[in-house]
């Protein structure tokens, strides 16, 4: 997984777009409240959203204490496979795993969003390049309990 700018990105890509409404929302904070975030708004966007939901109670540092709330259409697809209500790590190579997680620190750090381009950790399918986006979001409290994760092929474009 190589880690690169929101300036890499193409233009049309989803997760550049989804960048642009983030750049704007946040002014600069790191994390969003969920309360800012509007499916409806973000149409063209949700077939490429990963939505990882963190259990609370559980250490944030654990693979297993985040589950995929959310797999789009368009990421079932790429993957083959949908990813929804699985605990974060099923199906995924354990060097997959610990590059996932060393990524999550990050932005549970403060140092989001995050942007990749990456192949897919998917067996059989790690010919398909993508590029990543990773947008934390707080609960009332504050503490970042989501993580949406916008995955495309790199030639994907909105219209």
């Amino acid at each position: 997984m190589k880690q690169i700018s929101v300036l890499d990105l193409p233009k049309a890509h989803p997760v550049a777009v989804f960048a642009a409404f983030w750049t704007l929302a946040a002014n600069g904070r790191t994390a969003l409240p969920w309360s800012v975030f509007d499916p409806a708004e973000h149409k063209d966007v949700l077939p490429w959203v990963l939505l990882l939901k963190r259990d609370t109670a559980a250490d944030p540092a654990l693979a297993r204490s985040w589950c995929y709330a959310i797999c789009g259409t368009g990421c079932t697809e790429l993957f083959g496979q949908t990813y929804q209500d699985k605990v974060f790590g099923e199906n995924l190579s354990t060097q997959a795993v610990a590059e996932r997680q060393a990524e999550i620190a990050q932005v549970m750090a403060g140092s989001g969003p995050l942007f990749s381009h990456t192949p897919l950790p998917c067996e059989g399918r790690e010919f398909v390049r993508v590029f990543r986006g990773v947008f934390a979001f707080t609960d009332d409290d504050g503490d970042i309990d989501r993580l949406l994760f916008v995955v495309a092929r790199e030639d994907e474009r909105l219209t």
